[in-house]
């Protein structure tokens, strides 16, 4: 009687070859985090607004103000380099302000005043506001995608002293004088 079957090691071996091939797929990545992506500045924008209506933005920065009216919430956002996964940086760097026009309801919890956030839409007319008594164009756009990003944490730094001789925080040989 034979244990070796031809089958079988054929079954087996094309089961690991699939197996092979599908660990070795990836996640479709994020439009967010889409490096390829080419489209007008905020500076190319602020500077000729009419030129680029229509045209497609992937834009991020921190927001700073959220106004929900009656089918939309508008955000207005401190626009900001974005890094590799579309994050916006912490570089003071900015190319100005705009506005981001989201369907529905956004949290003004949630979406605070601080926190980072990366969109994706369609540039449309700008609108004037102040900022304080200055008279401001918000280029606007209307949000297809949007990405509201984690706030991140300093790490918090633990000092540890092993000095046998000294015995932080407590001496463990007692009878040895202080100098």
């Amino acid at each position: 009687m034979s244990f070796f079957c031809p089958k079988l090691v054929q079954l087996v071996g094309t089961l690991l070859i699939l197996l092979m091939i599908v660990g070795c797929t990836s996640q479709p990545r994020s439009p967010i985090a889409n490096t390829a992506f080419k489209g007008p500045t905020l500076e190319a924008v602020r500077a000729n607004p009419k030129s680029f209506i229509g045209s497609k933005v992937r834009w991020g920065g921190t927001i700073t103000r959220v106004e929900n009216r009656r089918e939309e919430t508008w955000i207005e956002i401190v626009e900001q380099p974005l890094n590799n996964s579309g994050r916006p940086s912490s570089a003071t760097a900015s190319g100005g302000r705009f506005i981001a026009r989201i369907p529905g309801f956004l949290d003004p919890a949630i979406y605070a005043k601080g926190r980072p956030l990366t969109v994706i839409g369609t540039l449309e007319n700008s609108v004037q506001r102040n900022i304080g008594e200055y008279p401001y164009d918000f280029p606007v756009v209307a949000v297809d995608t949007y990405q509201l990003w984690e706030e991140r944490k300093e790490p918090e730094v633990i000092y540890y002293y092993s000095d046998p001789f000294w015995g932080y925080p407590y001496r463990p040989w007692s009878w040895y004088p202080y100098w």
